[in-house]
């Protein structure tokens, strides 16, 4: 079929991935009836400003795209917590390509219909080697990704109704006739409730002539049926041999006879974004968790359902609890122990299996979350399945008991083990169930009109929650990046001595006040709440950081200068308002530190010319120029090129402080004496 195109989104701005909540997210929607599903990216760059450079080089840009939810990833490599349901979802479609305007297209066939999420970013990069550049030493770029999705709909759908039966023939000339039907939630055992199915039906092309008569019929068998049940797929258990195949086979066919145990259960909203939880009907709203109880020759079964957008943006959660009872303590201590398996699943029924640790659903495959509680120890007594960004619909809860021996393997029952307490919790919340631990901050963010929680992580923690501790600081390298950083700034203390020494008292005071706000300003900012020190707002820090050291700049290239009285103290004045302007407008540009050293420069070098033209020699003085001033110029040009193009996340105390002393001691050799 033709291609039409059904959703445009217009162009937006991708960013450097450094946490999930640097992602770019797209929506679309697809169609019912849905053949199949291109979906069509093209990303390129935009020169914002440049003062240097006029082009745009192509960066790598991720995409991960699934139907239903945000896609759960781990670009970085971090490793997701315990009890992390990331397996056995919706399938999801990935692309790796440059952003130069080269078009990338996804091709989904008989994709789901509904919402279609897509997450974009620059691709991940070790932070640690990113350098550290002035704005303006390198081109302002931004990468804009437009999308849209062109989709094939099948118009001629026929519509078959249970028991009743449809019949048609086909031949190579004649197209693919395509069929559905509906199945209601109240079905006992279909793959999906709720749900059109759709069958497409097409002739081989091996030449022959002969139509193909066929006829469909669907027919729905309840839970306690007695028709014989065949499996179309016999590769369920592939790695099985035959003769276990058909065992296994049996068994799961048994396991189907029994009866469905349905727990209602109520759900219950919370003021806070993806809040709520689910609780049977005579729970008390105010504990969170309710209990069932659960025979050996059943299955307990709860379905809920979340609903589309507005709960997808947390974590959902589910734990069981396994309490103790007189019948279980008898049989645990004479006979054997017992185990309950819980299988969390989206869309379809399952059915727990053990001690294969696997769930089994009516589609002949192996799906949904798995957790197994038992009676061996306390701690095994619970279990906990974390699932984040659930997709939207209806999941279920299946439960069923085992006996098992010493070895592990599975027995029968006996009838004096009753019925098994269970207590459960099945709740979302943002973020993580434990609100991001100790090292993370949950937060909710916006993005494609979309809201979504994530955590933000400190002290060098990663993670969806925050729980990965292989790239943190360790506590001696934050101590010495601390003590590094603002103990370099003792050096500024010989300048502003030899300052005062040479009675520029103004001078001596822009050294010590840069020496006083770069010690603090890195005091708070170097040592991760470990080892810092805030004396002031670090904003506040950083302005008077920035400012100060600018400022002694300026101040000394005036002090090299032959300007005197009014014009030195007007020189004074307009430089500090000035830069002032320039820090608190854009604290970071090159031009912020370039102009106030030209015009330096520029002043200086106009006032020597005329010193020199004035007295017919040399100015300043030859032991100067021999002695001082090349020193002094080569540790200046080696300290802005540190500054400028050498610093990285992971040398940065390094460099950083050699940047302190170098611009301390050049200080020193440039200031010139009163004579």
């Amino acid at each position: 079929g033709q291609l039409t195109k059904v959703w445009k989104l217009s162009a937006r701005e991708l960013i450097d991935y450094r946490a999930y909540r640097d992602i770019t997210l797209l929506h679309f929607r697809v169609p019912d009836q849905t053949l199949t599903a291109a979906f069509n990216f093209t990303v390129s760059e935009k020169l914002v400003s440049s003062q240097l450079f006029s082009g745009c080089d192509p960066r790598k840009v991720s995409l991960f795209l699934k139907y239903g939810s945000l896609p759960v990833i781990n670009p970085d490599g971090a490793k997701f917590p315990n009890n992390f349901s990331i397996s056995n979802r919706v399938p999801m479609y990935n692309a790796e390509f440059q952003s130069d305007e080269v078009p990338v297209i996804l091709n989904v066939t008989s994709p789901i219909p509904g919402d279609w999420f897509a997450v974009a970013f620059l691709s991940y990069a070790d932070p640690n080697n990113d350098q550290i550049l002035q704005d303006g030493l390198s081109p302002n770029c931004a990468a804009m990704i437009e999308s849209s999705l062109s989709v094939v709909i099948t118009q001629e759908v026929t519509v078959i109704l249970p028991e009743e039966e449809t019949s048609r023939q086909v031949d190579e000339e004649t197209q693919a006739m395509t069929f559905k039907f509906f199945t209601l939630c109240e079905i006992e055992f279909i793959p999906a409730v709720d749900n059109w199915y759709f069958i497409t039906v097409s002739a081989p092309h091996n030449g022959s002539a002969n139509p193909i008569h066929f006829s469909l019929t669907v027919s729905f068998l309840a839970h306690n049926s007695t028709e014989n049940l065949r499996l179309v797929n016999t590769t369920i258990l592939n790695h099985l041999t035959t003769d276990e195949l058909i065992y296994d086979i049996a068994l799961l066919l048994k396991d189907f006879q029994k009866f469905w145990t349905l727990v209602p259960l109520v759900r219950q909203s919370f003021t806070a974004f993806f809040t709520y939880n689910f609780l049977s009907e005579h729970a008390d709203d105010n504990k969170g968790f309710f209990s069932i109880n659960v025979g050996v020759e059943e299955l307990a079964t709860m379905q809920f359902e979340v609903n589309y957008v507005s709960d997808i943006g947390g974590t959902l959660t589910f734990k069981m609890k396994l309490e103790e009872s007189s019948n279980l303590k008898n049989v645990t201590e004479s006979l054997y122990n017992v185990s309950v398996v819980a299988c969390l699943s989206y869309q379809s029924r399952v059915i727990p299996l053990f001690p294969e640790e696997l769930c089994f659903n009516y589609a002949g495959d192996f799906s949904g979350s798995y957790s197994q509680i038992n009676s061996t120890s306390e701690s095994n007594r619970i279990g906990t399945i974390h699932v984040p960004f659930p997709e939207p619909g209806l999941w279920f809860i299946t439960l069923k008991p085992f006996c098992f021996n010493i070895a592990n393997l599975p027995i029968d029952c006996t009838p004096d083990l009753g019925t098994l307490n269970v207590s459960l919790i099945i709740e979302s919340n943002m973020c993580t169930a434990d609100n991001c631990g100790r090292f993370g901050d949950c937060y909710n963010y916006m993005s494609g009109g979309f809201m979504f929680s994530t955590c933000v992580c400190n002290h060098g923690y990663i993670g969806w929650g925050c729980t990965d501790d292989s790239r943190v600081t360790s506590l001696s390298d934050l101590l010495i990046a601390a003590l590094l950083l603002t103990l370099s700034n003792m050096f500024f203390i010989p300048a502003a001595v030899m300052a005062i020494r040479r009675k520029y008292y103004t001078e001596a005071f822009v050294y010590t006040c840069t020496m006083f706000f770069s010690t603090f300003y890195h005091a708070c900012d170097a040592g991760e709440d470990i080892y810092s020190y805030c004396l002031m707002r670090l904003n506040v820090l950083q302005f008077c950081d920035f400012y100060s050291a600018i400022l002694s700049l300026w101040v000394t290239l005036i002090a090299m200068s032959d300007i005197r009285g009014a014009l030195k103290s007007i020189a004074h004045m307009s430089g500090a308002v000035g830069i002032a302007l320039g820090t608190e407008y854009n604290r970071t540009s090159l031009w912020v530190l370039v102009v106030p050293a030209l015009v330096g420069i520029a002043v200086m070098t106009q006032s020597w010319v005329w010193r020199c033209k004035a007295q017919r020699s040399c100015y300043p003085s030859k032991t100067y120029w021999k002695l001082y001033f090349p020193p002094g110029v080569l540790l200046v040009a080696v300290g802005l090129v540190c500054y400028s193009f050498l610093q990285t996340k992971q040398n940065y105390k390094y460099v950083h402080s050699a940047w302190h002393i170098i611009m301390a001691l050049a200080i020193t050799f440039l200031l010139p004496s009163r004579k």
